[in-house]
């Protein structure tokens, strides 16, 4: 997922974790920031199921665009 320089708050990766947390799958999650041009990735308790559920909920939070699924 990428998180534009202008996402990067707190409330916005709460909510964020939330939402992983809360569609558990196989897929691993991988976080790449703009701003500073790095990539997390994220520990297996955030993996997810993905769903256009959760890719919605994803977009409307950070933005269109941000997922892409490898």
């Amino acid at each position: 997922m990428k998180i534009a320089a202008g996402r990067e708050n707190p409330a916005a990766l709460e909510r964020l974790k939330q939402l992983l947390v809360a569609h558990p799958g196989p897929l691993s999650t991988v976080l790449f920031y703009e701003r500073g041009q790095k990539t997390l990735a994220l520990s297996e308790q955030y993996n997810v199921k993905p769903s256009p559920e959760l890719f919605g909920a994803i977009e409307a939070l950070l933005g269109k665009g941000a997922i892409a699924v490898k």
